[in-house]
């Protein structure tokens, strides 16, 4: 007999674990369809992997220049089997700490590869053999993405990596190539830098990170070439040829060709929603070029199917597709609720990290003919000092009418965790004034959004003043 069920989520990422979460606590009898372990990309060879590397290179890195600090370290080393080790024991955890979740939600896993048959109707090919059948009155897609590979002769070639492929690096290539400048390609390359790889970054449009505002950008670009990373943008690839740890590049760009010769080379392009097999056709569902259609309440063309996370082809961010989840779960549940877009921040974990919300300062004028910037240095503050970490700087942008806050933007220590002062105050619709009334404890880096409203207004306290 079929399993039956009020929700079937296809996909157990940050966006389908937490949708399934919700929905049963909103008294939803809920199944979760995982082909994979639980967590998805995120936790398994996404987010939560990268970001452990990460950690170990900052280690490493603070380690080799303890002497900075006044601190004699001698005898360092970077031991990438005992990183990736670590990095491992890290996903596990977290891989079966969202497996205690969903049982203490009452949510039944059903381990096999799910695809929907018809509207209400998902057909599992189970792990351990054989099909099973789940029928739910509500249907979740929340299938994650891919890797994308570019079509460009090379790529395809034994040896050209994936970031699925990276994780599993035992040694440190002597040099690489990494084809991609926005998020994933920026933190591969922290990460092989700060272990002595010799990188080289290649990204076919005319800055780093495009998504970002155009000062972080030109920054990041700055600090990288500080740190010795190659940083070509404006440029793509033309051919890969050869074989893991003697492959030629051949780019292009405004200087012509050229050949960059490299022990590795990283795919870091982008990624493409998982719509293949699933069963979007047989079930009606209509889904395009970069993911499936859905609406404010994430809900599809065909009543009771819903998608969220990646497979919707949105901004690609693991906690979007928890928000996503949420809201699909809410109105599964007949509680009417929206996804609301213009407050969703993007963190990026190169060194300095990247993190930003809202509109950029060429949007924002584009938007409202004008704009109010207010920015402040982190060598100015007193905690990026201590800290031993002064590049970067945080700004502001407010809507010249009425100084509400509409974005926010950070490169430097710390912004991952700042920029959520930048999300609540465009949430809560908060302005300049409100900024900079609130009281920041002192010495931190939070401090800096206050001093960045100060000096937007054009009362700078800890700065001189602007000559705008």
């Amino acid at each position: 007999m079929p399993l039956t069920a009020d929700v079937c989520v296809i996909g157990s990422g940050p966006g389908g674990y937490v949708c399934a979460i919700r929905a049963s606590r909103l008294g939803l009898k809920t199944v979760v369809v995982e082909q994979g372990d639980l967590g998805g990309v995120c936790t398994n060879t996404g987010c939560i992997p990268t970001k452990a590397l990460l950690r170990s290179a900052e280690v490493y890195h603070l380690a080799s220049s303890a002497k900075t600090y006044g601190v004699r370290v001698d005898g360092v080393t970077a031991d990438l089997p005992a990183i990736a080790r670590r990095k491992d024991r890290v996903v596990s955890t977290l891989s079966r700490g969202i497996g205690a979740l969903l049982a203490s939600a009452g949510v039944e896993v059903v381990a096999g590869r799910g695809r929907l048959v018809s509207p209400g109707v998902v057909e599992v090919d189970l792990n351990a053999g054989g099909p099973e059948l789940v029928t739910a009155r509500n249907v979740v897609i929340s299938t994650g993405s891919s890797p994308a590979v570019p079509p460009v002769p090379g790529f395809d070639l034994a040896g050209v990596m994936t970031s699925d492929d990276a994780l599993e690096l035992q040694e440190v290539p002597g040099s690489m190539v990494i084809v991609g400048g926005g998020a994933v390609g920026v933190e591969w390359a922290s990460f092989f830098s700060a272990l002595g790889c010799k990188v080289t970054l290649v990204e076919m449009l005319d800055r780093l990170v495009p998504v970002e505002d155009e000062e972080i950008s030109a920054a990041l670009k700055r600090e990288f070439t500080r740190q010795r990373i190659s940083v070509k943008t404006s440029t793509a690839v033309k051919t890969i040829e050869g074989s893991p740890g003697e492959f030629s590049v051949t780019v292009t760009g405004s200087d012509g060709d050229e050949e960059i010769e490299a022990e590795a080379v990283l795919n870091a392009t982008g990624r493409s929603a998982n719509t293949r097999d699933v069963g979007l056709e047989t079930a009606g569902v209509r889904f395009g070029r970069t993911g499936v259609e859905v609406d404010e309440h994430m809900r599809t063309n065909v009543v009771g199917v819903y998608a969220i996370g990646d497979v919707t082809g949105k901004k690609l961010l693991a906690h979007l597709a928890s928000h996503q989840g949420i809201v699909a779960a809410e109105n599964m549940a007949g509680n009417e609720m929206e996804i609301d877009y213009d407050a969703v921040p993007g963190a990026t974990f190169c060194v300095p990290e990247v993190a930003s919300v809202g509109l950029t300062e060429a949007e924002a004028r584009e938007q409202f003919g004008d704009a109010v910037i207010g920015k402040f240095p982190y060598m100015a503050s007193g905690r990026a000092r201590a800290f031993g970490e002064p590049e970067g700087f945080l700004k502001v942008v407010a809507d010249p009418q009425y100084g509400a806050v509409v974005g926010m933007h950070i490169i430097g220590a710390g912004a991952s965790d700042v920029i959520a002062e930048g999300v609540l105050a465009i949430k809560l619709e908060a302005t300049l004034d409100d900024l900079r009334d609130v009281i920041h404890a002192h010495p931190t880096f939070s401090e800096l959004v206050g001093e960045a409203a100060w000096e937007a207004i054009g009362e700078p306290i800890n700065t001189l003043p602007s000559r705008r």
